[in-house]
């Protein structure tokens, strides 16, 4: 494991980038990925999951219920009947007291597990603790690896039929942007780690002290996720020629496409991305955007030489949903691959745009009737001499066509 942490779909980084290429050359019957964590402790000290756990989140389904019948027994009884205490992920609701809760993620694709499911590979992510005994995680590890040897051994082949079946599905919608759920949606008994609390003279506060004993088995709610969106599957996606990097990221994924020879014109739908927002804070060498929705304009637009056409209709369909649709929190634009459409290039000066914005209202009574409505509805507007006339300049010819506009084109 290279612990390359939430780069598996921007793939910015050369590791990565083999990583994902060794992915597609061995297509791998099972994917390992293994971890040593952190955080609040418990008595676990070789924990594991994958989408689809306890019946949740799992996009590829099949593969879901053959690590659930076939590898999870396996591993836990293999586990336990060597000394070690297998458990599942554990995410703290609070780190200073596990017992108040755990959460039970739906793996976004910027994760190995989230990814895996996404484009059908059986991935499992181990989780070993930082605090245990060296010798104590290398050899729970040891056990975990032999056992899904053995577990592949004699199930290897109906594992392999259930990620050709969900190879095949082509669903028309991808879920996206999970939320946590208000509620809890199951319980768990949590065997926790004994702690103590004492004031740090550092923080000033009260700060968690893990004893090494176990402690309390308790039952901890445990709080999932909904999803927050769903993304149509259209026919298929046009990504011009002037956005290398986007095509180069396509092609380390393995995603097939028709990289055209000679100029195409073809009517796409284009979404104009509404109410983006740039991230506060810079996320692993990237300023992230988002949006509060999209607008849609169909037209004809001619893309050059060296675009592709990105057909969904193959296994990673799904994935080029997810990496190409805008409101995707997990999209190449949201990882801030298209600054360039968030900026206007085209503007107009106030000596020019205030009569011309006069002769319209006298020419067009629908428009003075609108003008007059945004001014009596909107007080901040009204006070904005800048926002009056930007208002009048979106509504001649000679406002910037392309601001906002997502170059990404779907056929639909």
């Amino acid at each position: 494991n290279l612990n390359l942490n939430r780069d598996y779909v921007k793939a910015d980084s050369p590791e990565m980038r083999a990583m994902l290429g060794l992915l597609r050359s061995v297509d791998p019957t099972l994917y390992l990925d293994l971890h040593v964590t952190d955080g609040a402790d418990y008595a676990y000290d070789v924990t594991y999951g994958y989408e689809g756990w306890d019946g949740r989140y799992g996009r590829s389904t099949r593969i879901a219920a053959w690590l659930e019948s076939t590898l999870r027994p396996a591993l836990d009884a293999g586990l336990t009947r060597q000394g070690h205490v297998p458990g599942p992920l554990v995410f703290a609701a609070d780190d200073q007291d596990p017992a108040k809760g755990v959460a039970h993620f739906a793996g976004t694709p910027r994760f190995s597990t989230g990814y895996g499911d996404l484009t059908r590979i059986p991935t499992v992510l181990v989780e070993n603790h930082s605090l245990k005994p060296y010798r104590q995680r290398v050899l729970g590890t040891y056990v975990l690896l032999e056992e899904s040897l053995k577990a592949l051994a004699t199930g290897g082949a109906a594992l392999k039929a259930a990620v050709a079946a969900d190879r095949a599905e082509r669903p028309a919608e991808v879920a996206s942007g999970w939320r946590p759920s208000e509620q809890p949606v199951d319980t768990w008994r949590f065997r926790t780690i004994a702690n103590e609390r004492r004031v740090s003279p550092i923080t000033g506060r009260e700060e968690v002290i893990w004893l090494g004993r176990e402690g309390p088995t308790v039952d901890a709610p445990v709080f999932g996720q909904t999803p927050g969106a769903t993304l149509p599957r259209p026919t298929a996606y046009w990504v011009p020629v002037t956005k290398p990097e986007v095509i180069e990221r396509l092609r380390a994924h393995g995603i097939a496409f028709e990289t055209l020879t000679e100029p195409r014109t073809v009517s796409v739908t284009l979404l104009r991305v509404e109410g983006p927002r740039l991230a506060s804070s810079v996320n692993e060498g990237r300023v992230g955007v988002t949006i509060q929705g999209v607008g849609e304009v169909v037209r004809e637009e001619t893309f050059p030489a060296g675009s592709v056409r990105v057909p969904t209709d193959q296994p990673l369909g799904d994935l080029a949903v997810v990496m190409l649709d805008p409101r995707s929190p997990d999209g190449l634009f949201a990882w801030g691959f298209f600054p360039e459409i968030l900026q206007r290039t085209e503007y107009v000066e106030a000596y020019f745009m205030a009569p011309l914005a006069e002769r319209m209202l006298r020419d067009d009574p629908a428009l003075k009737a609108a003008y007059e409505a945004k001014l009596a509805s909107d007080p901040a507007f009204a006070a904005d001499a800048d926002a009056r006339l930007a208002w009048f300049y979106e509504r001649t010819p000679y406002y910037d066509a392309r601001f906002r506009l997502y170059p990404v084109g779907l056929e639909r």
